[in-house]
């Protein structure tokens, strides 16, 4: 089975996989950084935003997985005023 690197980019920097993952398939691959940007966007504070740089065994990249997730005002705390 072939090996995949999830290499991090966001807007802070970039992380380098150097153990990577073995999976079945490219499609896999795919679907382990979609979790993965999930579980990113599920514990940021804020604006969360990135993109996974899948590359084969052979470090050529061959799927992106960019993200971004943006507070809805709904999220955002209204200003308690008193009176």
């Amino acid at each position: 089975m072939p090996r995949y690197f999830f290499n991090l980019r966001t807007p802070e920097g970039f992380h380098l996989d150097i153990d990577g993952l073995v999976l079945d398939s490219l499609n896999a691959a795919i679907k382990q950084a979609h979790v993965a940007a999930e579980l990113a966007m599920e514990m940021g504070e804020g604006r969360t935003e990135g993109c996974f740089e899948i590359e084969d065994g052979a470090r050529l990249l061959v799927a992106t997985v960019p993200f971004k997730s943006i507070p809805t005002q709904s999220a955002v705390t209204s200003p308690q005023f008193g009176i």
